[in-house]
């Protein structure tokens, strides 16, 4: 009797552990999905850089927002889901990083804005650029 409860219990504790998995990066079964999830994100931000501050609406600034979150939270599943070597690791950390300064100034006033974005941006391109010409393109990975 005692057994069957633990095991009841245990079921329990593991359907629920399961249910309140990140739903970012979670649907991904390859680093290649999770790549080319990233890249359509990056794509909405590489189309409004490029445009003066007057000509954005706060939709605008909340498709930058939203699209520097995804990545981030794929970079974070990236990290944890995939068995990834030192170096790929770092690159995740940067690629993070630069879409995370991305998100939290998409947060701030939009005064000097865009040239922010468009700084962090650079960085954040330069980060994916070094993924895929060291790892995700020889190993045909690349979206």
């Amino acid at each position: 009797m005692l057994i069957r409860r633990l095991l009841m219990a245990g079921s329990f504790l593991l359907f629920t552990c399961a249910l309140s998995v990140n739903s970012y990066g979670a649907e991904y079964a390859s680093v290649k999905e999770l790549c080319a999830a990233s890249a359509k994100e990056f794509q909405k931000i590489n189309q409004l850089k490029g445009f003066m501050p007057d000509q954005l609406s706060d939709a605008d600034y909340q498709t930058i927002l939203k699209a520097a979150e995804i990545m981030v939270a794929n970079e974070s599943a990236r990290q944890s889901k995939f068995n990834l070597d030192t170096n790929t690791s770092n690159i995740s950390k940067l690629t993070a990083t630069h879409a995370g300064r991305i998100a939290e100034r998409a947060k701030g006033d939009k005064v000097g804005l865009i040239e922010d974005v468009g700084h962090n941006f650079r960085f954040l391109f330069l980060s994916c650029r070094s993924c895929h010409q060291i790892y995700q393109t020889e190993a045909g990975l690349a979206p």
